[in-house]
């Protein structure tokens, strides 16, 4: 058993990940879509820090700033569309530049709140 696996062992969470990409359409049109990526994805959400407030009139938004863990092998790119289905919850959010180590990758991700 390696360290991924043992790190794999704790993750509680499952995750849907869609890759922003273009598509043709029948007309010659482009158009920009969700394309699905990984589907019940194990992996495990953290929020590591307090988060933050950001004022922008007229309306503030208050965004979160969490960590997404999954196996080495996985890869998430930033701007990837996340959806992480957490103690019956879904959490939405957007990943950022990965962090790749031996045992796990750690995706930092923002959710965004759209009123506070």
């Amino acid at each position: 058993m390696t360290e991924a696996d043992i790190l794999a062992g704790t993750y509680d969470d499952l995750c849907s990940v869609y890759r922003p990409c273009k598509s043709l359409k029948n007309d010659g049109e482009t158009e920009q879509e969700r394309r699905l990526v990984y589907a019940d994805l194990p992996c495990s959400l953290s929020r590591p820090s307090g988060g933050r407030r950001q004022r922008e009139q007229p309306v503030a938004k208050a965004g979160v700033d969490y960590t997404l863990f999954v196996r080495p092998e996985v890869e998430i790119l930033p701007g990837d569309l996340l959806e992480v289905r957490q103690q019956g919850r879904t959490i939405k959010g957007v990943a950022s530049r990965a962090f790749f180590y031996p045992s796990h990758n750690e995706i930092p991700v923002t959710l965004f709140k759209e009123r506070v």
